[in-house]
């Protein structure tokens, strides 16, 4: 704001109730941060002596691209996007004597871990998981589990259009932010979407066939 961080506010409304900031933290804490913060695990105790004991200027900076470079960032941080995608290893509602497993969830779960940790384009990140199977110049079949994003819903029994409201929920809730699905029934209330618009979005839908 103007040149003035936000520090320099922090700092003011501090000095004025008495309050001091909180002490720098100390190597060892800070390195438990950034482990926590990347991976979601906690460091080896040889690996926060190995930190502490470093006087190298670029240690932090090493040891972030380090843990940037794990495997397990993409296992930390692409289950937020498995959230947004609904994802789970099982279908939903099913009957009396079928497993609810799906067998291929997994091959989804994979394609987000590895989008993360290869740091993929996020414009390219989306194609692949909407039309990963119409895209052109695809030179393997590797990107078609992206397409798990429209299928790891609830596969209702026997209803297609409940099937395809629950892509077209998940596909402008994941990428527009608005639950358009409100207007399956009725003109939504609050966001620029007709029930007309509901049903052309529909039609996009309506020619996927799960195989």
């Amino acid at each position: 704001i103007g040149g003035v961080g936000r520090d320099a506010f922090v700092r003011e409304r501090l000095r004025k109730d008495g309050l001091t900031p909180s002490p720098e933290a100390d190597r060892a804490t800070l390195v438990r941060r950034l482990y926590f913060d990347l991976t979601g695990l906690p460091p080896a105790p040889e690996e926060v002596d190995a930190f502490v004991q470093d006087a190298s200027p670029n240690a932090w900076g090493e040891l972030v691209e380090r843990l940037l470079a794990s495997p397990h960032y993409g296992e930390r941080w692409g289950r937020h996007w498995l959230d947004v995608a609904r994802y789970a290893d099982t279908r939903g509602l099913t009957k009396q004597r079928q497993t609810p497993l799906n067998p291929n969830a997994w091959t989804y779960r994979d394609y987000v871990i590895q989008a993360f940790n290869q740091d993929k384009p996020f414009d390219q990140f989306i194609r692949e998981q909407i039309a990963a199977d119409q895209l052109p110049g695809r030179r393997d079949d590797t990107s078609l589990a992206a397409l798990g994003f429209l299928t790891q819903g609830d596969q209702f029994q026997g209803n297609r259009q409940d099937v395809i409201n629950d892509q077209i929920d998940v596909v402008t809730k994941g990428f527009l932010g608005i639950t358009v699905s409100c207007a399956r029934c009725h003109d939504h209330k609050y966001d620029p979407m007709t029930t007309r618009d509901f049903y052309a979005l529909g039609a996009f839908f309506a020619d996927i066939e799960e195989v």
